[in-house]
C-alpha cells in the first residue's frame, strides 16, 4: 500500500539519488551549475517528516545550501546537528532564524496552525518561503498572507509537488487539447491501512524536557502536555485540518493546476470517526468531498469527488499520484509519471503530435482505445522539480508554479470540505473574493 510512510521515504531515497541522474525529460526544470557562493542559503523551520525530506530535495538540487535549522524537539535537533559542519544555526526559536541576515530562504515544515503566522512573518523580514501544505489553518487566515506576499514581493512555493510532476503538465495539455472533451468529474481517493488501537505510549525522547509544548501551542488553545498530540498533530484540528487539509489538497491543487480552476462555487462533505474511536483523534478517519467547479476557459463545469479512509487496508489508493479526470470522450488517470488515455471509440493517434513537446518515449499502446504515456528515464521527480521551480525562481526572479494565490485557492477549497463536515451542510463559496456566500 502507499502510505504517506512509504512517499516520505521514496521522496527521500529519490532526494539522495538524484545527483547520479541525467538531465530531467521535457517538462522537468534543469537547474545550470551554480557555484556555492551563489546558492541559496536556506533554512528549515519545523524538521518533522516533511520537513526532512523538503530539505533534503532542496538540497539534492546543488541550488541551495544549509544555513540554519529550527525545530522544538530535541531529537529532531540533534539528528542534524550530528551530520552538519559548522556555519549552521540551530535553534528552538524560529525568530533566529527570521534574524539572521545570512539566510535567504526558510522551509516552514511545522504543524498547520504555525503556517501562515510564520511564513508573514519570513516575508517581512526579507526571506523567500517554501510552505507545506495547507498554506493557511482556516479560511480567514489567507487574505493577509496574500496580501503580505504581494506588499514585500517575497517568492513563495506552496509545498504540493504534484503541479511540477510531468505527469500533471501531461495531463493539462491533454486537457486543453480536448482529448477527452468537455471534462464532468475528477476523482481521487485516498486509503490507507488501520494501525492498533491499542493506548499511544510515547518513545522515552518525548518529554516536557525535550519539547517545548507552549510553543507548540502557539495560538492554539492551551492543553496540558501531550506527546501523543504533539507526535500525531495531524489528527487533533486545533493544530492540523484533517485528511481534507493534509491529503486532499494534493488532488485540489493538481486539479486547480490542470484545469486552471480559481476554486469550487460550493463544497458538501460527510464522514466522521468510524474506525480510531480510542479518543486518538478529533478530526474524521472517514470524509467523502464533493466540490463543484464552474465551466473555466470552455473545459467543462465539474465535480471534484474526494474521498480518505484510514481504515481501508484492502483498496490501497493514493489519490495525489493516482487521480482521475472524466470527460465525455474519455478518460485520463493521472500519475506523477504515467498518465493513462482511455477514449469512448478508438482513440485518435493523430492528438498525439500535439504532446511532442512533452514525450521523450512513444506512447505505449494497450487497445485501441487505452494509451499509455510514460515519463523519461532521466526525470528527477516532481519533488525535485518543485525545489528548482523555487529556487529558480529566488535566483532568478521569476515566479512559482503554486504561489501564495494558487497555495490560498487550494488550501481553502480542502478546508471547505472539513467547514462542511463540522457544520454538516453544504457551503457555498466565492472562489474570487474568497468569502462564505450565504
Amino acid at each position: 500500500m502507499y502510505t504517506r510512510k512509504k512517499f516520505i521515504r521514496n521522496v527521500f531515497m529519490g532526494a539522495v539519488a538524484a545527483s547520479a541522474l541525467p538531465k530531467s525529460s521535457p517538462g522537468a526544470s534543469v537547474p545550470t551549475a551554480v557555484a556555492p557562493k551563489d546558492r541559496v542559503r536556506l533554512a528549515v523551520i519545523g524538521k518533522g517528516n516533511m520537513g526532512s525530506s523538503d530539505l533534503q530535495t532542496a538540497l539534492s538540487t546543488g541550488m541551495a545550501t544549509l544555513a540554519g535549522v529550527c525545530d522544538i524537539f530535541d531529537k529532531n535537533l540533534d539528528a542534524l546537528r550530528q551530520q552538519e559542519g559548522k556555519g549552521v544555526l540551530f535553534t528552538k526559536d524560529y525568530r533566529e532564524i527570521l534574524d539572521r541576515k545570512d539566510i535567504d530562504a526558510v522551509i516552514i515544515g511545522t504543524p498547520d496552525h504555525w503556517h501562515q503566522k510564520i511564513a508573514i512573518e519570513a516575508m517581512k523580514a526579507g526571506k523567500d518561503v517554501y510552505c507545506e501544505k495547507p498554506v493557511i489553518h482556516s479560511l480567514q487566515e489567507g487574505r493577509a498572507l496574500v496580501e503580505a506576499q504581494e506588499k514585500t514581493g517575497r517568492i513563495f512555493q506552496m509545498g504540493s509537488q504534484g503541479m511540477s510532476s510531468w505527469g500533471n503538465q501531461l495531463a493539462k495539455k491533454m486537457v486543453e487539447e480536448g482529448f477527452i472533451g468537455a471534462v464532468s468529474q475528477v476523482d481521487g481517493q485516498f486509503t490507507a491501512a488501520p494501525s492498533s488501537l491499542k493506548p499511544f505510549v510515547a518513545p522515552p525522547e518525548a518529554n516536557e524536557k525535550t519539547i517545548w509544548w507552549n510553543r507548540f501551542l502557539g495560538s492554539a488553545p492551551k492543553h496540558a502536555f501531550d506527546a501523543q498530540r504533539f507526535l500525531q498533530w495531524r489528527s487533533w484540528s486545533d493544530y492540523g485540518t484533517g485528511v481534507a487539509g493534509d491529503l486532499f489538497v494534493h488532488v485540489i491543487a493538481s486539479t486547480h493546476f490542470i484545469m486552471n480552476a480559481a476554486g469550487p462555487e460550493k463544497a458538501y462533505s460527510t464522514g466522521g470517526i468510524r474506525y480510531y474511536t480510542n479518543n486518538s483523534r478529533d478530526t474524521p478517519d472517514l470524509l467523502l468531498g464533493y466540490l463543484d467547479y464552474p465551466d473555466q476557459d470552455k473545459k467543462g463545469a465539474f465535480t471534484l469527488s474526494l474521498s480518505a479512509n484510514l481504515a481501508d487496508g484492502v483498496s490501497k489508493k493514493w489519490g495525489s499520484t493516482d487521480f482521475t479526470i472524466k470527460g465525455a470522450g474519455g478518460s485520463l488517470t493521472v500519475g506523477w509519471d504515467k498518465v493513462v488515455l482511455k477514449t469512448n471509440g478508438k482513440t485518435d493517434t493523430g492528438l498525439f503530435g500535439r504532446l511532442k513537446e512533452l514525450l521523450t518515449s512513444a506512447p505505449v499502446k494497450v487497445s485501441d482505445n487505452e494509451y499509455e504515456f510514460n515519463v523519461g528515464a532521466g526525470n528527477r521527480g516532481a519533488h525535485h522539480d518543485h525545489f528548482v521551480n523555487f529556487l529558480s525562481a529566488i535566483r532568478n526572479g521569476g515566479k512559482t508554479i503554486a504561489d501564495t494565490r494558487f497555495g490560498v485557492q487550494a488550501s481553502a477549497a480542502s478546508l471547505l470540505c472539513y467547514e462542511s463536515y463540522l457544520k454538516q451542510k453544504a457551503l457555498a463559496w466565492d472562489p474570487r473574493l474568497w468569502k462564505l456566500r450565504s
